[in-house]
C-alpha cells in the first residue's frame, strides 16, 4: 500500500510541478508582451506586479524541493529566460528615465530651413546656424558669402528690424528660391 500511495504523491507532485512550470513559461510570455506594451505607451502601469508574481513562483518550486536533473535544468533555463526579459525591461527602463531611448532621439526630426526656423524668445538656439548650412552649405557652395559670426549679426539685425515694425518676439526664418536664387524671407510669429 504505501508504494502505491507514494508513487501517487510523486505523480501528483509531478504534475504540480509541470503545471507550476506551465504557469511561469506563460507568465513570462505575458511579461514580455505588457512590457512591450508599457514602452510603446498601451499600458499605463508597467508590469512590475506580474514581475514579482513570476519571482514568487520561482521561489515557490525552489523551496519545494526540486527533484531530478531535469526538471533542475528546466527550472533554471526558465529562470535565465525570465531575468534576460528583466534585464532588458530594466535597461530600457533607465533609457526611458534619462531622457528617452535612442530611437525617439533619432526620430526627432532636425530643424528644416526650407519650412523654416523661429528665432527668440521660445525659438530653437541653433535656429541661425540651421540657416546658415541651408543657404550656403548645402547648396553646394564651397565659398560661402560671410561666415557664420557674420551671418549671425546678419540674421540679428533682420530681426530686429521686424521686431521693431511689428511688436512680436518671435520670428520666423526660412529660405525661399526665388527666380533659381535662395533667399531668406522673414516673418513674426504671434
Amino acid at each position: 500500500m504505501r508504494n502505491a500511495s507514494g508513487s501517487e504523491t510523486e505523480q501528483k507532485k509531478s504534475a504540480s510541478f509541470e503545471q507550476e512550470v506551465h504557469r511561469l513559461t506563460q507568465g513570462i510570455e505575458q511579461f514580455r508582451i505588457d512590457s512591450l506594451r508599457y514602452f510603446a505607451g498601451d499600458l499605463k502601469v508597467p508590469p512590475d506586479e506580474l514581475k514579482t508574481q513570476i519571482a514568487t513562483g520561482f521561489r515557490r518550486l525552489r523551496v519545494g524541493g526540486i527533484k531530478g536533473v531535469a526538471d533542475n535544468f528546466r527550472l533554471n533555463s526558465l529562470e535565465a529566460r525570465f531575468n534576460s526579459q528583466i534585464d532588458l525591461y530594466n535597461r530600457k527602463l533607465r533609457e526611458r528615465e534619462q531622457g528617452g531611448s535612442r530611437t525617439s532621439a533619432q526620430q526627432k526630426a532636425a530643424p528644416d530651413p526650407m519650412q523654416g526656423v523661429t528665432l527668440g524668445r521660445n525659438g530653437d538656439s541653433n535656429a541661425v546656424e540651421v540657416l546658415y548650412k541651408g543657404l550656403y552649405l548645402s547648396g553646394g557652395s564651397r565659398n560661402p558669402g560671410m561666415d557664420l559670426e557674420k551671418f549671425r549679426s546678419y540674421i540679428d539685425r533682420q530681426a530686429a528690424v521686424v521686431r521693431s515694425k511689428t511688436g512680436c518676439e518671435d520670428i520666423q526664418f526660412r529660405i525661399a528660391v526665388e527666380d533659381g536664387k535662395m533667399k531668406i524671407k522673414a516673418k513674426p510669429v504671434k
